[in-house]
């Protein structure tokens, strides 16, 4: 799977939001309201420390209703970070070969590859926080409301803070 390529012609996240309708941008603002009210000042610091380079490359549509509560959420993670570059790109423009490389007929969305500097898979969110779900797999209403936008952006960093712990862990080793 060629992610660089993918995300060579992904779209930042104001030109990515600037596509959608008017009532899709503003439920999108209002989950950026609240991911902005949901900080967690310790993530953000761990973040602000990660010393490799990532990539987060999401596949998202402006209509869908799990877009607009995560993509906020995913967001913060990348601008708490400093060598964290977001790129947004649509279902249409992940196509087939993105599909057939994660063995899935659909692509559920926001579908986010975090990615090392090389472009190498080290993980992904798909659609909602893994707890998002009650056990009878029904969508909680605590999500529905956007009060888990820090279950979103604890899953992707979870991602980049093993992929740093690796990575330092091999420095070590070789050092």
């Amino acid at each position: 799977m060629n992610f660089r390529a993918l995300f060579t012609h992904a779209m930042d996240y104001e030109l990515f939001t600037q596509g959608g309708a008017e009532k899709d941008v503003e439920a999108l603002r209002y989950f950026e309201a609240l991911a902005g009210q949901a900080e967690d000042k310790t993530l953000s610091e761990r973040l602000s420390a990660l010393q490799g380079g990532y990539n987060i490359l999401v596949v998202a549509e402006m209509w869908c209703p799990d877009c607009h509560r995560n993509l906020p959420a995913i967001r913060a993670v990348a601008r708490a970070a400093p060598h964290v570059s977001l790129g947004l790109i649509t279902r249409e423009d992940a196509g087939n070969e993105f599909s057939a490389f994660f063995g899935i007929d659909k692509i559920h969305i926001p579908f986010a590859a975090v990615l090392n500097s090389n472009f190498e898979l080290l993980g992904q969110f798909i659609e909602r926080p893994r707890n998002a779900n009650d056990a009878q797999g029904n969508m909680i209403d605590r999500y529905r409301k956007g009060e888990m936008l820090m279950d979103t952006a604890r899953e992707i960093a979870a991602v980049l803070f093993r992929a740093d712990e690796a990575a330092a862990h091999c420095r070590h080793q070789n050092g």
